[in-house]
């Protein structure tokens, strides 16, 4: 009984340890091929079945989470993808009286290949605590 006690216990350390409970906690940084981040967009990692999201900072970095598991997502093989890469800016120079004018951008700041995850050609196993750096391309 102490052995199964005893073995029991070392599969939680060992799985604690690789920071994983139910979820594991998946960052990384989004640059395009030059080096140069990618700083609007979410990324998102999903299967047929669930889905996590990571919101990009104005460096490039992400950290995935969901609604489900909170931050981290479990174990497994994800495929990849961009959205909310079309962020607007805003125009305040009507005065303080008036609502700012929203301002698109002409076009996104990626390929369109990065919109779907069945296009991107992007995949990530999470087998653990990991950091998951993406490159992509401009259009």
């Amino acid at each position: 009984m102490k052995t199964i006690v005893n073995s029991s216990l070392l599969v939680l350390i060992l799985t604690l340890s690789m920071g994983c409970g139910k979820n594991c906690a998946v960052s990384g940084r989004v640059t395009f091929p030059d080096g140069t981040p990618l700083t609007v967009g979410t990324v998102v990692f999903e299967t047929e079945t669930f889905y996590a999201t990571g919101p990009i900072d104005s460096n490039g970095n992400y950290k995935m989470g969901s609604s489900k598991f909170g931050d981290g997502v479990p174990r497994g093989t994800y495929k990849v993808s961009f959205t909310n890469l079309m962020t607007p800016t805003y125009d305040y120079s009507a005065g303080p009286d008036l609502p700012p004018k929203e301002i698109l951008p002409d076009k996104p700041p990626v390929a369109p290949k990065f919109f779907a995850a069945n296009t991107s050609g992007l995949t990530c196993e999470v087998k653990g605590r990991m950091k998951y750096d993406i490159s992509v391309e401009k259009p």
